[in-house]
Order: structure tokens, then C-alpha cells, then sequence
């Protein structure tokens, strides 16, 4: 027992019995339009960061399980033409809306791992992604019948976003031993989201599924 909490060298095949880390990544976020009136407008960049933290399942280094905090700046556009009677725009033509929201993610995942060759280790890792809203925005680029344009800031967009998201993710990945479990690491992942990224009391009644395509950059020690 003694050896599964210790770290020994990579070559021996035997792994710690867990290790912390820290990572940062970008890529596109984009939401899928599930209400009628609405059509993707496009995707936004995407921000995430946090402390990964891997468990191993046995003595060897090949299963782990993951989970840790992060921290996802996501969102995504959606184009509409319905009137904005809150704001007394009653002849839209084209209205671009922005989303923009902070949440707190803790994932629960698995990662599968090969044996190094020649210091470099490939992987894939798949999951669930628990998330709660912190902070979230929307801004409107509107264009009238007569062609005025204009914009229109809600800072406080919380009320229409809703609290706790689901998501799936999964993707695949290369690390590089620098020496026994000190690793950095570099994963393309991809996460869709189960649940509605809008709460039912908004505006439009608006429902979306939020996508995510991303690299991530960390490291592990």
C-alpha cells in the first residue's frame, strides 16, 4: 500500500495516488436554437480555468479518475426578429443577441492513459460537467425596418439564465513527462449541454442548448 501513495519514477509503471494541477484554455462556444423566431448567430470565445484533480483507480498510471474546480466563461448568438416591446422596438428586422455567462464547474470524468513513449503519453478523458451560474450578460445589435441600428447592454442577465447546467464532454490528448507524474498536458475537448441555457420566465420563452469546442493547456505535478 505503501507504494500507491508515493510517487516513484514513470518507468517503473507505477503512479501516485493522486495529483493536482492547473489549467487554461479557449475555444468557441455556440448555442443550438430550440425555440421558434431563433437561428444560431454564431459562436463566442470561450474561457476556462481551475485546479484538475486526478485520482488513480489502481498502482498503475493508465485509469484515472478526475474531477477538480473550474472556472467557464461561455455563451453564445442567436439572431430573432420578434418586437422588443420592453424597450419600445415594435419593427425589428434583425436582432443579434450576445450571451455571455461565469460558471463554476466541477467535473466527474475519466481519463484513460497509455504508457509513455519516449516521454510523451496519449489520452482521452470523458465526463460529466456539474456547473452553477455566477454572473451572466446579453447585449442586443438591433436593426429597424427604416435601417436604424443600435445596441442595447443587460448587464444583469441572470434572471433569464438558468441556474444549474449539465454537460457532457469528451476528447483526447497528449502529455509530456518531464519527470515522474510532473506532466504538462494539451486536450482538444468537446462538451454539449443538456440542459436549457434560459430559465422559462424570459422575455421570448427562448430554449438553447450550449456547445462547446476547446484546447486546454495544464499541467500536473
Amino acid at each position: 500500500m505503501a507504494s500507491f501513495s508515493q510517487t516513484t519514477s514513470h518507468s517503473s509503471g507505477v503512479g501516485r495516488r493522486y495529483s493536482l494541477g492547473f489549467c487554461v484554455g479557449s475555444g468557441a462556444d455556440w448555442i443550438i436554437p430550440k425555440s421558434d423566431g431563433f437561428s444560431n448567430a454564431g459562436a463566442v470565445a470561450s474561457l476556462r480555468y481551475g485546479i484538475p484533480v486526478d485520482i488513480n483507480f489502481t498502482t498503475a498510471t493508465n485509469y484515472y479518475f478526475t474531477t477538480g474546480l473550474m472556472f467557464q466563461h461561455l455563451g453564445g448568438k442567436q439572431k430573432f426578429t420578434l418586437s422588443d416591446t420592453a424597450n419600445n422596438l415594435m419593427n425589428i428586422e434583425g436582432n443579434i443577441r450576445s450571451y455571455r455567462s461565469i460558471f463554476i464547474t466541477i467535473p466527474v470524468g475519466v481519463k484513460l492513459k497509455t504508457p509513455d513513449f519516449k516521454n510523451f503519453v496519449f489520452a482521452v478523458n470523458f465526463g460529466l460537467q456539474q456547473s452553477f451560474s455566477i454572473s451572466s450578460k446579453a447585449t442586443d445589435k438591433y436593426q429597424l425596418e427604416d435601417g436604424t441600428k443600435g445596441n442595447i447592454k443587460r448587464n444583469d442577465f441572470s434572471k433569464s439564465t438558468f441556474l444549474f447546467r449539465e454537460a457532457a464532454y469528451m476528447g483526447i490528448g497528449l502529455e509530456y513527462v518531464i519527470k515522474d507524474d510532473f506532466r504538462v498536458n494539451l486536450f482538444f475537448n468537446y462538451s454539449y449541454t443538456f440542459t436549457n441555457y434560459f430559465r422559462k420566465s424570459t422575455e421570448w420563452g427562448e430554449k438553447g442548448n450550449l456547445n462547446s469546442l476547446e484546447i486546454v493547456l495544464g499541467c500536473n505535478f
